[in-house]
């Protein structure tokens, strides 16, 4: 019995999917705010050959049987299971969480930009996926709107036909002074283009966006300008990913140098408002990144808009210490909810501080050094 590869960095979505690398990391991997750039020697780009992706579905296909045939999902079983193939740990859980969380349903084409290949690799991998497994319903890969935008609309009727349902991009803005300077490596004229020949392929296109992108400099531009493109492409999905500015990447020496004025939360939140009340097309919006402030941001574009901005208003209506007593309170809920609750340092940290008075002086600024730690340690 052997073990198949299992793609690490998938969308929340596919958390409990099926996730077979065509891939491994990023082919570009040189936006100034990604940490990716920091494990350049251990997160190599390297292609996969078509062999070794469809002998990791062979073996994935004979490990769930295994798991099928151990008695799952008696506890015990698996425990069993796991005792007797030590080796193949990590698989076997995978597979378990798939059946148990996405009953078997789902599947991710793993990597950064599976449109790097030609049609006939992806739609191999896809119809072997769907054949090996009958139970797959959905199929689903990152990509990036560059590459897409260098394809033809056959090229992504021929992934739907073969089984693919929806591909997840990263606009991050639509600003193209913006996307310069972090070096995304794509034009909003791009974007649009992109996005829309995977829309008209027949494929779900769900796009990220980042708030805080812009910075104090072009914060306003950001979000008009990300929803423009927004309309242009009317994705079905627009998720949003709060701004992390991680230690020693780009982003975090132009941080350090001034170049970059980062925006406080307040800030963040305004600049939310322009995005949402500047998309038009019909669209669902999400924010269920654990680096978001705000959760209440979602609904159905146009129709929810005005539910959105009540949350938006309910959070900007409050004093300055009632939004930090109310950004700690959303920073422990998003620890609790993602490491299955908090760590020693933190409960002291917040012991220490339930033993401080309002009125004490530093009261409020050890609030927003404990946000501070929580934010860094959260995966966005």
């Amino acid at each position: 019995m052997q073990r198949f590869e299992i793609a690490s960095v998938r969308p929340p979505t596919e958390n409990f999917s099926l996730a077979i690398p065509a891939h491994y990391y990023c082919p570009w991997g040189k936006c100034a705010f990604c940490p990716s750039v920091l494990f350049t020697e251990s997160r190599t780009f390297k292609r996969r050959r078509l062999e070794e992706i469809l002998e990791d579905i062979s073996n994935a296909t004979l490990l769930n049987e295994l798991v099928l045939e151990s008695g799952f999902p008696n506890q015990s079983a698996i425990h069993t299971l796991i005792r007797d193939y030590p080796q193949l740990n990590g698989c076997i859980i995978h597979l378990v969480y798939w059946h148990l969380y996405a009953n078997a349903s789902t599947a991710f084409l793993g990597g950064a930009n599976p449109l790097l290949y030609k049609s006939d690799f992806l739609t191999k991998i896809l119809r072997v996926l769907k054949s090996t497994f009958p139970s797959i319903i959905r199929i689903t890969s990152y990509g990036r709107t560059k590459s897409a935008s260098k394809k033809d609309v056959q090229y992504f009727e021929a992934l739907h036909q073969a089984g693919l349902d929806r591909i997840h991009v990263g606009l991050e803005s639509g600003s193209n002074q913006v996307l310069k300077f972090m070096n995304k490596g794509v034009t909003a004229e791009e974007h649009v283009v992109g996005g829309q020949k995977i829309k008209d392929g027949g494929i779900s296109l769900c796009t990220y966006v980042m708030p805080g992108l812009g910075g104090k400099k072009w914060s306003t531009e950001h979000a008009i300008e990300t929803a423009r493109v927004i309309n242009e492409i009317e994705p079905d999905f627009v998720r949003l990913r709060t701004l992390e500015i991680f230690p020693m990447t780009s982003l975090h020496g132009k941080l350090r140098s001034g170049e970059f004025i980062e925006l406080s939360e307040e800030e963040v939140v305004k600049e939310e408002r322009i995005l949402v009340e500047n998309i038009e097309c019909n669209t669902t919006i999400t924010s269920d990144s654990a680096a978001n402030l705000l959760i209440e941001i979602w609904g159905t574009l146009p129709r929810d808009k005005e539910k959105i901005f009540q949350a938006i208003d309910n959070y900007l209506s409050l004093s300055p210490e009632e939004k930090l007593e109310f950004s700690l309170k959303r920073r422990v809920e998003a620890f609790s909810s993602q490491y299955g609750g908090l760590s020693r340092p933190i409960e002291r940290k917040l012991n220490k501080l339930k033993r401080m008075q309002k009125n004490d002086e530093k009261y409020y600024e050890k609030i927003r050094r404990i946000i501070k730690y929580i934010r860094d340690r959260l995966i966005p």
